[in-house]
């Protein structure tokens, strides 16, 4: 593949390399189909170059074969020739002649062989169309043969010796074609037997000239100018017989045209005479013996010939189907190979891409499924219970299943290696965050623990002060606790515990707000536009639920000097908390990886650190089931909307939450009005409203040393007037010492009144035996034992 993008500069302004082919960036499919392509490309190319030359071989083995029957037929139509010449001789020198047969019959017989030789020439010769030395070597031969008809003409009429200069022509022009398929036939075996016919031609050529030539002697007369021909003939055919001899197979048997046969014999014994003779000299001639022993030496020889050729046919096409059946081999040798390298190569191929696919399954897989969630058991410890992270990793099931022991199962191996590698450092930073968070855990455990002694030291100071400025100093100090004790229920949410009380009865929507009101640092900069009392909130989701909100109050409030605006409405299965603040607001890649952040549970990271109250409310939204999401307000600042489903609200107080407040309300009936969250009680009897401490949460069960919900009543008619609260500069109530002790009760120290008959709740005691067990056995775990600490201030 190769890089498209060819600008002159990237995107930090220096010169762009230019995009250039890189093997990394070819897939390994591709690389397998290109290391197969040049084999075969290489393979066929030699394939073709050979299966070419076979081809080639293959259609000159067809040519050579049928240039050998058409040597045939023209050997066939040469000695057709010669017959028809030596007849005609014989109508030419009939007059010097005393032959037993020399009717015109012959001849007439001669030429309608002849013909038909002619015949067989002129359909074989059309398949010769395309070379053109064998058309051209035909049509020398055109020219004699069309003046045939002037000579059979002359046969009939007067036939002089000058005429069968014509016969001569055509045998010596049709010869030339038995030596070009001589010359054209490559194979060894062809070559020698076509040579050999041809010279076994030549020699019956010089052989059929002789016999013209002795018709034409006289008996009884000397040679005269025949003899330098005569001789020269017999010259001729003896070369041939020679030539043939040394190329023959078998040595050219001594029966070949006519030698060794004794029918020939007279027309040898004739040539040897005239060669031992001189011109002058007379030489008896009997043209009958001779012309019977020519005939018998032609037709020796011409079956000799035909023999010869009709072998050198056979031969031709034996060539011809090796050649064609060599061809076929060849082309099904490389065609199967060419199969079999491309199944190879492709079940090859396929084994390395399926392992290769395999791995990177198997790597998505762990990446995107097993891996987290082997974290995930990790972090929720339900895998790693008695166990070190390195037996936990080697107690996981490889993902790869080694097979083999080429590089793939290496690879696999390794993988292997690797996965098992990533559980354990997953195992060791999972114990590592639950260590921490045990560590936070103790931490916010020890600081409640020191809040609560503070909290009943500044209850004591509070008892004891009569200076309204130092008793506001105090409240002050109370509320600090307070948040430190906020800030010490986050660290127990960071570390997977819960801060929330053991409870039994739920509580009004409105109670929880301020609740939450009373746990930011800020609060008297939070305003409610809409609270409906009407609506209650589960006993165990109240806790976590004040604290949920008390974070993001504090949020609000914290930066932002304007009011921050809290408004709940009740929609049909879900009520709806909307805290809005008009600070600066928060840009929307930011917002968006808040609301991220918000809708799931965070790991424990440095952002997380960082946010340390959105991780709290996140992880807390999580918990209980709470949709919270922030949004950007229409002017300024920002919106929290803060969900709160069905599954955690009801309609109707529980009868915990009803006898507390018929205890709260005496035996009038009352109708309820919206009443402080908490009052402390002092030496005066009077009752005043203060923000809520650390470790207490909204109507917490009742206790003498704790706080003391109080619902003001309005009685049936006219409702007693109250008096006007006695605010600070804060806007606090001014409290004041024994102000919050009941009227008609003694002084401290003494007893206290009674409260009726006591009410126990099972539920409401299981619950508390539940918490208590809960916490003992959180505090013995990983924690030495202490011996008790006297001295209120020497640190645990």
């Amino acid at each position: 593949m190769l890089d498209d993008d060819r600008s002159a500069v990237d995107d930090t302004g220096r010169p762009r390399r230019l995009a250039r082919w890189r093997p990394s960036s070819v897939r390994i499919r591709t690389k397998l189909a290109l290391m197969l392509l040049i084999p075969v490309v290489a393979l066929a190319g030699i394939a073709s170059v050979r299966l070419t030359d076979s081809a080639q071989e293959a259609a000159d083995a067809t040519d050579t074969a049928e240039l050998v029957e058409l040597a045939g037929t023209v050997s066939r139509v040469i000695r057709a020739m010669q017959d028809e010449r030596a007849q005609a001789s014989v109508q030419v020198f009939k007059d010097q002649l005393d032959l037993p047969d020399m009717s015109i019959a012959g001849f007439d017989d001669a030429v309608t062989a002849s013909n038909d030789r002619l015949a067989e020439l002129a359909t074989a010769r059309e398949a010769f169309t395309d070379d053109p030395q064998v058309t051209a070597l035909l049509a020398s031969a055109d020219k004699p043969l069309s003046r045939l008809q002037v000579v059979r003409s002359a046969a009939h009429r007067d036939i002089e010796r000058v005429h069968l200069t014509v016969y001569s022509a055509a045998v010596s022009r049709l010869t030339r074609l038995l030596d070009h398929a001589v010359d054209q036939a490559e194979a060894p075996g062809l070559n020698r037997s076509l040579r050999a016919a041809s010279l076994l031609s030549a020699a019956d050529e010089s052989s059929e000239q002789l016999r013209v030539l002795t018709l034409e002697l006289k008996n009884d007369e000397p040679l005269d100018a025949s003899y330098r021909p005569f001789m020269q003939l017999i010259g001729d055919r003896q070369r041939a017989l020679s030539e043939y001899r040394r190329i023959s197979a078998d040595g050219g048997g001594f029966d070949a045209g006519g030698l060794g046969s004794q029918d020939a014999r007279p027309i040898n014994n004739f040539e040897r005479e005239v060669s031992t003779s001189r011109s002058y000299e007379r030489i008896d001639v009997d043209h009958t013996a001779l012309v019977a022993a020519f005939d018998a030496r032609h037709v020796a020889t011409a079956g000799v010939i035909d023999e010869t050729l009709n072998a050198t046919v056979a031969e031709s096409k034996a060539i011809q189907d090796a050649v064609t059946r060599q061809v076929l081999i060849e082309v099904a040798v490389v065609v199967i190979t060419l199969v079999l390298a491309v199944l190879t190569a492709l079940w090859l191929g396929r084994s390395v891409t399926q392992g290769l696919r395999r791995l990177r399954d198997s790597a998505r897989r762990v990446a995107r499924d097993e891996l987290p969630t082997a974290v995930r058991q990790v972090d929720e410890q339900k895998e790693l219970s008695g166990m070190t992270p390195e037996e936990f990793a080697e107690a996981t099931t490889p993902p790869l299943r080694e097979a083999g022991s080429d590089e793939l199962s290496e690879v696999a191996g390794a993988f292997n290696l690797v996965h098992r590698e990533a559980i354990r450092v997953a195992a060791q930073q999972a114990m590592l965050r639950v260590h921490v968070g045990s560590m936070f855990i103790r931490l916010a455990r020890r600081g409640h623990s020191l809040t609560g002694r503070l909290t009943a030291e500044l209850d004591a100071a509070e008892h004891a002060e009569n200076d309204p400025d130092q008793l506001e100093r105090l409240f002050r100090l109370d509320h600090l606790v307070s948040l430190q004790g906020r800030a010490n229920d986050s660290l127990l949410v960071l570390g997977g515990a819960s801060a929330a009380k053991v409870r039994t009865s739920n509580e009004r929507l409105g109670d929880v707000l301020r609740a939450a009101q009373s746990h930011a640092e800020h609060y008297t900069r939070v305003e409610f536009t809409t609270v409906d009392d009407g609506v209650w909130v589960k006993p165990a989701a109240v806790d976590d639920a004040v604290q949920l909100l008390a974070e993001l109050i504090d949020n609000a409030t914290r930066y932002s000097s304007d009011p921050a605006h809290v408004a709940a409405r009740f929609l049909t299965d879900k009520v709806v908390v909307e805290i809005r603040d008009h600070g600066i607001g928060i840009d929307e890649g930011r917002l968006a990886m808040l609301n991220a952040r918000l809708g799931a549970a965070s790991p424990m990271d440095l952002e997380s650190l960082q946010a340390m109250g959105l991780t709290v409310v996140g992880i807390l939204a999580n918990r209980i089931g709470i949709a919270v999401r922030l949004r950007a307000a229409p002017d300024r600042g920002i919106i929290a909307e803060v969900v709160l489903p069905a599954t955690l609200l009801d309609f109707a107080p529980t009868p915990e939450a009803r006898r507390r407040l018929e205890l709260t309300a005496g035996p009038a009936t009352p109708q309820r009005r919206e009443a402080p969250l908490f009052r402390k009680r002092d030496r005066s009897g009077a009752t005043a409203v203060a923000p809520r401490r650390a470790g207490a949460a909204v109507a917490d069960p009742v206790d003498a040393d704790e706080e003391i919900p109080v619902v003001h009543f309005a009685w049936q008619g006219v409702p007693p007037k109250e008096p006007e609260p006695d605010l600070d500069e804060n806007g606090l109530p001014r409290r004041r010492p024994m102000s919050s002790l009941a009227a008609g009760t003694t002084a401290p120290g003494t007893s206290r009144p009674t409260r009726g008959p006591i009410r126990r709740d099972p539920a409401a005691i299981g619950a508390t035996y539940l918490a208590y067990a809960r916490g003992l056995s959180g505090s013995r775990q990983g924690q030495p034992k202490q011996q008790p600490n006297n001295n209120p201030r020497t640190p645990t």
